[in-house]
């Protein structure tokens, strides 16, 4: 889970938005993120263990799935709409995600998020590439939306890799525990 971050305007060196994500309730089990803009409140959500998930947004606190939603078995990631018009977060090619304008057939994209990542430099340095969220003017129209809709869809991502990672450990550790632990395997 994305626990806090920063973002900065390309250009600008302050900082614009933030996003922190603070332990919440009994034992700290409730997670609660705050997205802020300068000293404001954009949005908050907060995770529940067995009910839904809720967002304050616009002053309004609702289920996170009414505003944002992400079905299971899908080729999208998740939507969202604003006024009349239905925005789509779809993979990209390595690692990205696209928010595409529209349904159906006729789609455009209309910002694009680039994950963090490694590239290998022409003399063996490995060289950081921040994240980066790219908007179209189009986009940029509902910038806070996209933002919090993106931190939310990136934070989903994260979360279902981490169960792939555990399932996996857990298929694998039958097999693993029998190397060279020096107890014989059954």
């Amino acid at each position: 889970m994305m626990t806090s971050t920063d973002v900065t305007v390309r250009g600008q060196s302050h900082i614009r938005y933030s996003v922190k994500t603070i332990r919440a309730g009994l034992v700290g089990m409730t997670p609660k993120t705050v997205f802020s803009h300068g000293e404001g409140v954009l949005a908050t959500m907060q995770r529940r263990v067995i009910i839904p998930d809720l967002l304050t947004l616009d002053g309004k606190t609702m289920r996170l799935c009414n505003w944002l939603k992400t079905p299971i078995f899908s080729l999208f990631l998740g939507s969202f709409s604003e006024g009349r018009e239905t925005y789509i977060w779809k993979e990209g090619r390595g690692g990205r995600i696209d928010l595409c304008k529209g349904s159906g057939t006729s789609t455009s994209t209309i910002a694009r998020f680039y994950p963090s990542n490694y590239i290998a430099t022409h003399n063996r340095r490995r060289m950081t590439c921040h994240a980066h969220l790219v908007l179209e003017a189009e986009a940029d129209l509902i910038r806070e939306k996209v933002f919090i809709s993106c931190v939310l869809i990136v934070q989903r991502m994260r979360k279902r890799a981490l169960a792939r990672e555990r399932e996996e450990l857990l298929v694998f550790w039958p097999f693993m525990a029998g190397i060279g632990c020096g107890f014989p395997v059954a």
